[in-house]
């Protein structure tokens, strides 16, 4: 059916595009102690009605009068305790109206396999309140695209109060790319509210009547249920999905699927046989589809799920998240071969979905970058499979490590407690600065010094300044009430230590074209650098270490560009134009980082890098996307490390050219011979770990930006980053070793903003959490496993598997 109706020129209230059937409910968030999701129609239509120039309404009215109401938790009554007064007045009106303008409209696929739209209930009596309209499956995909298509387009126009006929794909994209942002924040907590798969325990025996009469002592029901018993033993329960999505199927392969249990932490079989589907919905997005019986389970493919591969198992390994819990599951294929082209249908599809390019119009050397480690994936099997020889090795090198590190714990034990308390500064420290807590919305990112042990913490429009020492940190100052030349407040964003570490290199989060460099020593902005038309994403020094020095130049990216600034140029635009590279396409540059010679890494929100020798000319490599934006980047101090954070994942490459004439040059000074795929390590938090995480956060996985150990003539041989609490360290030993699990972790009280190493060494990290800071020593951090990620693993097991039983 052809739901777009023609734009009317006149009359007040007229359709522009309508979705014929469908079921509308109310959502709340897990605060709320009414009932999470309430059904208002059960049959209802969604369409946009224009009501004046340039103004628009959402709308749902009212299809056929409902004679039963659904609270969401299967009831057929509801109490009133359940129901908000706007939704009981409005079970009794034919439409929900919305004004078109910063909803938050967007879709997704829903557990049940429905395509679903989503948004804020803006006329709500509760905070956090949403709206969903669950689309028929009778209506066609493309219907669906395009009215969404003209959802963005009329909020476009309510907006900006010009017509959406003049509009450019990339204002109308911007709108899309708002709601899809508020998607991804919004996802866990949807989650909770729109899955109905629960564990259960097993049931118990039907009681006699003597029994019935029998009390249970207090003592004995607390003390059992203290033991829990392991999740392979439960049930695992759900509705089944009421159809798969629409769609083309792109694989379909036979595999068993196991589930990690949490108590026995090891991977337990479930079901085997299996079908695992993957299904093109349209619109560059994708469904994976695990059906058995009595099996069933669906998921939008994307980086969220955490998917990862195990070819020693055969195994696809993603998680799954349903009332607050993220379970890991594993897809464990018959061989190599089927888990190798199960991977490459995988990698396709997060690679379309992130870049909305169609697989056929991807050049064939970036086809097979992408594909490479599906491609590689039996050489370096045999090699995997070969490594027993080189385990007892590892272990035995471990054991050394180890034995080393016991020998420094011992000369340092005595005072380990007292140090850990210095170590620690919390706003309580100094009640009277501008970091106190009640007032502020916490820190908000941390620059480590290198020359000065100096290391600084933007909070609000203040700076802590924190001095490391050999008994860990010390407050030493705050700057505060930071304000531009002509007085007005700055709120400090992405600070960076300039010539010498003496002053600071700031933006304000509201001005894009401006940046601010600050004296240190006085403690207030000195000069303001202007940069035209270029909105500044990112900048750094122009050499790695040039912060130690009194180089002034600075590097910046704008979204289509790479530029130098220097104050010394005599206007107001500090760019120096006859070394910048503006592309003609929007390439979305995200960041940028450089070595100690200069060479320029440039990463982007596409997920793909470009290398420069230097400015102003085209990039001497182009490294394609792997299906993640790069939020960061960084180099080792000889190029020969490149380090991209993506939101789930870290990306690890190696910049040497293996093959051909110019074999041993970085790809920064010669491009990769076409036959030469960049060796790229991809580094996950395993999906049995993140389950974990997931659980314990009530978020997905999500970076911090991650940094290499730094120092001048100092080899880059440790990663850390962070996410949620916990700080996560990688050792570049082990990920060359190969080992399936090659990094350590510490949890701490509260979310980490940002943590980096100490300059110089790899043995203190620096971390910023909300309302503290710490530094922490790198032999702390512990090998994972559930005492350290969730001491309490009651959380994977609900209050209701009582109930049920």
């Amino acid at each position: 059916m052809n739901i777009i109706r023609k734009f009317m020129d006149s009359g007040s209230k007229q359709e522009v595009v309508m979705i014929p059937s469908g079921q509308f409910d109310l959502l709340r968030s897990g605060r709320s102690p009414k009932a999470a999701l309430e059904c208002i129609y059960n049959d209802s239509t969604l369409s946009v009605r224009k009501t004046g120039q340039y103004s628009y309404e959402l709308v749902v009215c009212k299809v056929a009068d409902d004679t039963e109401v659904s609270t969401g938790d299967g009831n057929e009554e509801y109490s009133d305790d359940s129901v908000s007064a706007t939704s009981a007045q409005s079970k009794k009106d034919d439409e929900w109206t919305f004004k078109l303008e910063y909803l938050g409209f967007y879709k997704k696929w829903n557990d049940q396999g429905d395509l679903t739209f989503i948004w804020n209930n803006t006329i709500g009596d509760e905070e956090d309140e949403m709206v969903q309209f669950v689309v028929s499956p009778d209506v066609s995909l493309k219907d669906v695209a395009q009215f969404t298509k003209t959802v963005y387009r009329c909020e476009y126009e309510t907006r900006y109060k010009r017509s959406g006929v003049s509009a450019n794909k990339k204002e109308i994209d911007a709108i899309a790319a708002e709601s899809e942002a508020l998607a991804r924040e919004q996802c866990d907590d949807l989650s909770e509210r729109l899955q109905n798969l629960k564990v259960e325990g097993p049931q118990p025996a039907p009681a006699s009547a003597a029994e019935d009469e029998e009390e249970v002592e207090e003592e004995d029901f607390e003390d059992a249920r203290e033991v829990q018993a392991p999740l392979a033993a439960r049930k695992l329960k759900r509705n089944p999905p009421k159809a798969i999505p629409k769609g083309k199927q792109l694989i379909l392969l036979k595999a068993s699927v196991l589930v990690f249990d949490p108590i026995e932490e090891k991977f337990m079989l479930q079901e085997q046989d299996v079908d695992v589907i993957v299904i093109e919905t349209g619109d560059y997005e994708f469904w994976l589809a695990v059906q058995g019986e009595p099996t069933k389970l669906g998921t939008d493919l994307s980086p969220n799920i955490n998917p990862t591969f195990d070819f020693v198992e055969s195994g696809f390994i993603f998680n799954y998240t349903f009332n607050q819990i993220t379970l890991s599951f594993m897809l464990k294929f018959s061989d190599v071969e089927a888990c190798t082209q199960f991977q490459g249908c995988i990698s396709k599809c997060l690679w379309m979905s992130l870049n909305k390019t169609p697989w056929g119009d991807v050049p064939g050397e970036q086809k097979q970058f992408i594909l490479n480690f599906s491609a590689a994936v039996e050489k370096d099997l045999n090699k995997i499979l070969d490594e027993d020889e080189r385990e007892a090795r590892i272990k035995e090198e471990e054991e050394e490590e180890r034995e080393r590190e016991q020998e420094e714990e011992e000369e340092g034990s005595a005072s380990e407690d007292e140090d850990h308390s210095r170590r620690i500064i919390s706003s309580e420290s100094f009640e009277n600065d501008p970091f106190q807590r009640p007032l502020s919305s916490g820190n908000k990112s941390l620059t480590v010094a290198y020359k000065n042990d100096r290391s600084y913490v933007v909070r609000d429009n203040k700076i802590g300044v924190f001095k490391t020492d050999i008994d860990g940190m010390d407050f030493v100052a705050a700057i505060k009430n930071i304000s531009d030349l002509e007085g007005k407040r700055i709120n400090p964003d992405d600070p960076m230590l300039y010539l010498e570490d003496r002053n600071l290199i700031l933006r304000d989060e509201k001005d894009k074209n401006k940046l601010f460099k600050m004296d240190l020593e006085r403690g207030k902005v000195v000069e303001e650098w202007g940069t035209g038309e270029k909105d500044v994403v990112q900048y750094g020094p122009t050499k790695k270490f040039d912060q130690l020095t009194a180089e002034q130049t600075v590097l910046g990216v704008s979204p289509r560009g790479l530029f130098k600034i220097d104050p010394r140029i005599n206007t107001k635009n500090k760019v120096v134009q006859d070394e910048s590279k503006d592309y003609a396409t929007n390439t979305k540059f995200s960041s940028l980082g450089t070595t100690e010679d200069g060479y320029i890494a440039v990463g982007s929100e596409k997920g793909d890098v470009r290398l420069y020798d230097r400015l102003g000319i085209r990039a001497k490599t182009a490294i394609p996307s792997l299906g993640q934006p790069i939020r960061h980047v960084t180099v080792s101090a000889n190029g020969r490390w490149l380090l991209c954070t993506c939101d789930s994942s870290l990306l690890l490459m190696d910049l040497t050219v293996k093959t051909g004439k110019y074999a041993g040059t970085l790809g920064f000074k010669k491009s990769f011979p076409a036959n030469e795929n960049i060796k790229t390590y991809i580094l996950n938090i395993s999906p049995e770990h993140a389950s974990y995480i997931s659980t314990s956060t009530k978020k997905p996985i999500k970076f911090s930006k991650a940094y290499f150990n730094t120092g001048i003539n100092q080899e880059e041989q440790t990663i850390v980053t962070s996410s949620g609490p916990f700080a996560i360290s990688w050792s570049l030993k082990k990920i060359l070793k190969r080992q399936r699990k090659p990094y350590t972790m510490r949890r701490y009280d509260s979310n980490i903003i940002e943590d980096n190493f100490q300059f110089g060494t790899d043995r203190n990290v620096i971390v910023a959490l909300k309302d503290n800071v710490s530094m922490s020593k790198t032999k702390s951090f512990k090998v994972p496993d559930k005492q350290v990620l969730l001491p309490d693993v009651s959380l994977f097991y609900n209050d209701d598997d009582d109930d049920d039983n």
